[in-house]
């Protein structure tokens, strides 16, 4: 259970700059790249999301988690994600891809939400640098309309939920922590192999 109910209340009752931070751009994309749960929340998702965005110019926002520890209770579910900063960027774009982290020691991307087209793609493209990708179960599907990634102008978006055991490889240490995350020297290769993966999907919806 989350402690906050939405993110309203979460920013009602936490510390900007503090317990966290936003970082976001509106590069007038019709794509967003979304890493709600960012920071030390589900550790290196800003990072991919950054990449992935800056990559093609798209939109991206990220909610980051700065807490030394209980980050954890920064996490508000995305159908309930109300900041209004995301709610806006992804209502103005076409498409939505959000990035979020999940458990597991095997190096898997679960893939849900209710854009079918670019879901295909992607699955595609992360196959052919050979990510294991699977349907997301049902506790992560990203398939109700509430969900923030399916808010965007055609009521659909993309979910990866990405394991511990493959974020560690964005990383050339194989960490996790705020100083591997931020030092950019540490990205992998891999990182930015992924990120060029989610924007070949993207660009496959034009052809």
């Amino acid at each position: 259970m989350d402690k906050f109910i939405s993110m309203k209340e979460l920013q009602e009752n936490t510390i900007e700059d503090k317990d966290w931070h936003i970082e976001t751009e509106d590069n007038n994309s019709d794509i967003t790249i979304l890493a709600i749960h960012g920071g030390g929340i589900e550790p290196a998702t800003s990072e991919l999301a950054f990449v992935t965005a800056q990559t093609n110019e798209y939109n991206y926002f990220t909610f980051k988690g700065d807490r030394r520890h209980g980050n954890n209770e920064l996490h508000v579910t995305s159908i309930h994600y109300d900041n209004e900063i995301a709610q806006d960027l992804t209502q103005k774009s076409q498409r939505a891809i959000s990035l979020h982290g999940c458990t597991g020691q095997e190096s898997i991307v679960y893939i849900g939400g209710k854009d079918k087209q670019l879901i295909k793609l992607i699955t595609s493209e992360l196959k052919d640098i050979e990510v294991d990708v699977q349907h997301a179960p049902h506790t992560m599907s990203g398939k109700q309309k509430e969900n923030i990634v399916n808010q965007t102008q055609i009521q659909a978006g993309v979910q990866l939920e990405i394991t511990h055991a493959l974020r560690k490889h964005f990383f050339k240490d194989g960490k996790l922590n705020r100083k591997s995350r931020e030092d950019q020297d540490n990205w992998d290769e891999f990182l930015y192999t992924f990120a060029n993966a989610l924007v070949k999907a993207v660009e496959g919806l034009h052809d």
